[in-house]
């Protein structure tokens, strides 16, 4: 690796440890809810692909969502990956659009081999986000229905927030055949939630809480994968993972406050113990190569229902569904477009949480994009790094008549740093 490429990782570093503590490119409204709007640990082959994974094993990108994978690292190179995308959000909701712009930095990870069938990974990736801010209006009448006497009563609604995920991840192939794997992660993060209602009549009580979390708890994921070589073109694999459900054992707390005239007149706290859990995860997923050509499918339950947030929104068990197809022309041709390769998927996932005693929101997305070598030419010393580069369409719909429904536009952009750190040369 160049040192202006070393340069430019470190800098990747630093701006992913101040993002993942300012600005995390959301703005739902149903990110209230719950820990916030999940992430999928997805990198940027896997959203091409709709977000699958379980199944997938390649030395030439980082695949956190099976840690079985790692055991296919290349022995003489180190993987560096970030990032980052660019989203279009338009929110409706009984006729009422709009439109919101964001940008986030994603994630940051690096893996390389430690011996034979032997791969690490380590980086940061978020887990859940929280952004929203709106507000609502209510006329109140005179007793007598005087408008004249009427007053207005404003419903302030923001939060912030989210939780990180440090983590590490091992692979090991046991055989030929079968690998297993570990990821342990340090999950910590704030979320905050302020609700205020105020009125234009200064002689009436104004109200306010505020929702606190505080999260400080391991996380641990295990995979396997099992890869079978039917034919000189055509091999097939398996995976399955299984995160580790427990009490995150959290500080959330709520706050309220009573105010007339600008004078305080009442506070209280009460403390929630044992309100937010991680939820048992299962997953299985297979890929299907033939030539130039791989297909896979993934699926996804997460116990969310042994949970309950703040005391009052329950969690509801979550599945989802993941469809995506590789298509590869050629690794030796001159033609830079022959040498990328071109992905799509499509994903469909039910909602974790549930408010006004019905289910949140489901969701559905259709994604495309492509992996291109970061230089023109074709020989082993320069055709390693990547650009990936995806769009997603996602709509969310609530299930709840009423509710706002979110379609979101993404582009999604990664860089592969894929380097001879471990390369002898020969000299003659």
């Amino acid at each position: 690796m160049t040192i202006y490429k070393r340069l430019l990782f470190i800098v990747l570093a630093l701006l992913t440890v101040y993002i993942s503590q300012a600005e995390n490119g959301i703005n739902s409204p149903y990110s209230r809810f719950g820990l916030g709007v999940l992430s999928d640990q997805n990198l940027a082959v896997n959203r091409q692909m709709g977000g699958l994974g379980y199944a997938l094993r390649d030395n030439s990108y980082i695949n956190l969502l099976n840690p079985a994978a790692m055991s296919a690292a290349d022995s003489t190179t180190m993987i560096f990956e970030g990032g980052f995308s660019l989203q279009n959000g338009n929110f409706k909701e009984n006729g009422i659009k709009i439109n919101a712009k964001n940008a986030s930095f994603d994630y940051l990870a690096m893996s390389f081999r430690l011996r034979r069938n032997l791969g690490i990974a380590l980086g940061m990736l978020p887990y859940s986000n929280v952004g929203y801010s709106f507000s609502r209006n209510e006329t109140i009448l005179s007793p007598d229905g005087d408008s004249n006497g009427s007053f207005s009563s404003i419903y302030k609604y923001n939060g912030t927030g989210g939780l990180t995920q440090p983590f590490i991840s091992i692979g090991w192939g046991i055989t030929d055949n079968f690998s297993i794997g570990v990821t342990a992660s340090y999950l910590y993060g704030d979320i905050t939630h302020n609700i205020s209602n105020n009125f234009t009549d200064n002689n009436i009580s104004s109200t306010s809480r505020q929702y606190n979390l505080n999260v400080s708890n391991y996380k641990a994921d295990f995979g396997l994968q099992y890869s079978k070589i039917i034919s000189e073109k055509r091999s097939f694999t398996i995976g399955a993972v299984y995160s580790l459900g427990h009490d995150l054992d959290a500080e959330a707390r709520m706050i309220e406050r009573k105010t007339t005239s600008g004078t305080a007149e009442y506070s209280d706290t009460t403390t929630f113990a044992n309100a937010f859990k991680l939820p048992h995860t299962i997953g299985a997923g297979f890929t299907y190569t033939t030539g130039k050509w791989t297909f896979g499918a993934d699926y996804t339950f997460q116990k969310w229902s042994d949970s309950s947030f703040f005391g009052d929104n329950k969690g509801c068990d979550r599945s989802k569904v993941s469809l995506g197809a590789e298509f590869s022309p050629s690794k030796i041709s001159r033609n830079i477009l022959k040498r990328s390769r071109y992905r799509a998927g499509l994903y469909y996932a039910q909602p974790y949480t549930e408010f006004n005693g019905s289910k949140g929101c489901e969701e559905f997305g259709v994604s495309a994009g492509f992996t291109m070598p970061m230089n023109s030419t074709n020989n082993m010393n320069n055709n390693r790094s990547l650009l990936n580069i995806s769009g997603q369409f996602v709509r969310i719909n609530p299930k709840t008549e009423g509710m706002i429904t979110e379609t979101y536009l993404r582009i999604n952009i990664g860089v592969t740093f894929n380097e001879f750190w471990f390369f002898k040369s020969k000299v003659n």
